[in-house]
């Protein structure tokens, strides 16, 4: 499988060769703090959707949910013409936004990242995952899927999943695991897990459910409170320490018996406080863009850094903004929104991490209302 350019046929040996060196470079300009570089990015997150059909009773991006039927909903496939430059380089685009499967013109988005033999990953609920669907993603460069499902069993998971079916979304994702098998044996599942109070005491339980399914590894995060009407504060781990870090730890253990990783946000009981991060690489491997063009290097809070349709991937790529955000970043002067950034730094007795709505408040406000919830 190639594409035609020039005169020329670009096998998928050149692509692999293009992305191989494309990498070399950028761990080589990344683990310098180059703020000016050559190579393009690693990964980049694409939106192509603003509708899903399911409702969590925590989603993280209710204001911006639209009905499949809502003009706008899903992006066109000529939305890549921006992309061209990136398309042969990276190392994967990932489908990030709502369910990017029900984009009617998904199939065409595959062919196009097909054409440079470009790998993608998608998000995805899972529940729209029909085995022809499957088939034809695995045979057409499917690398991973990180499918939320939250809660072992069928009450909890409808209880959360609203709109969801247990058996359906399983009955997927099994049939994924059969067809990788013949069509991509390197395709990885991986399981996201919300954990809160009604979840956390079925962890194990999930480990079993994920090696029914085929999943490599599961991925643990804390419930997120982002609104205060949505009364879901003593749902949140920040209120069940000694339950959370019991049932991680031993999932963990039973997870590793079974060959599947079990990654977490930190636990209470051996949290230990680094003054010195880690260093950063985002700006330098990662590209997420929204559907109006908006920039941003990563989730964790960073600002837009430009308009990739605007402004051409070229012209944004080392632009001023984002050559000034490479060259603080690993500083002593990070940007404001680095020092507040908590992503793989999470402190768990920061209430903030878990009711993330407190940080819209004053501190006065915070005070009062983690009062009213017993906080000291």
């Amino acid at each position: 499988m190639g594409k035609l350019l020039g005169n020329g046929l670009i096998s998928e040996e050149q692509f692999a060769m293009a992305r191989s060196l494309n990498t070399q470079i950028n761990n080589l300009e990344s683990r310098n703090n180059a703020p000016v570089v050559s190579s393009r990015p690693l990964r980049i997150g694409l939106d192509i959707s603003s509708a899903c059909n399911i409702k969590c009773i925590f989603c993280l991006a209710e204001k911006g949910r639209m009905r499949a039927s809502d003009h706008g909903a899903f992006r066109k496939p000529e939305l890549l013409d921006h992309y061209e430059p990136l398309l042969p380089f990276v190392q994967q685009v990932i489908f990030s936004s709502y369910e990017a499967i029900l984009n009617p013109w998904f199939d065409q988005f595959v062919d196009r990242l097909r054409s440079y033999a470009t790998p993608f990953q998608i998000f995805s609920n899972g529940y729209a995952f029909t085995p022809e669907l499957s088939e034809y993603l695995l045979r057409n460069g499917l690398k991973s899927v990180w499918c939320s499902f939250h809660g072992a069993s069928e009450k909890v998971y409808q209880s959360i999943m609203r709109g969801s079916d247990y058996d359906t979304v399983l009955q997927n994702l099994v049939k994924i695991k059969v067809l990788a098998r013949k069509y991509n044996p390197s395709f990885e599942l991986t399981l996201v897990f919300c954990a809160m109070r009604r979840t956390i005491e079925e962890l194990s339980q999930y480990v079993d459910l994920a090696r029914r399914v085929g999943a490599k590894k599961i991925q643990v995060n804390y419930l997120l409170v982002t609104q205060q009407d949505a009364a879901l504060e003593q749902e949140s781990v920040f209120f069940h320490k000694d339950l959370y870090d019991y049932h991680v730890l031993k999932a963990k253990l039973k997870a590793a018996e079974f060959g599947i990783t079990l990654n977490h946000q930190p636990t209470f009981c051996d949290y230990k406080h680094t003054p010195t991060p880690s260093p950063c690489y985002r700006p330098w491997e990662h590209l997420n863009v929204g559907r109006t063009g908006l920039v941003q290097v990563c989730c964790g809070g960073s600002p837009a850094l430009g308009n990739m349709f605007e402004q051409g991937f070229s012209a944004l790529w080392n632009s001023e903004k984002i050559v000034e955000f490479r060259a603080r970043l690993n500083s002593g002067n990070p940007p404001e929104a680095c020092t507040r950034c908590t992503r793989d730094r999470e402190n768990p007795y920061d209430p903030t991490v878990h009711l993330t709505y407190l940080r819209l408040l004053s501190q006065e406000e915070q005070f009062r209302h983690l009062e009213r919830l017993g906080i000291p």
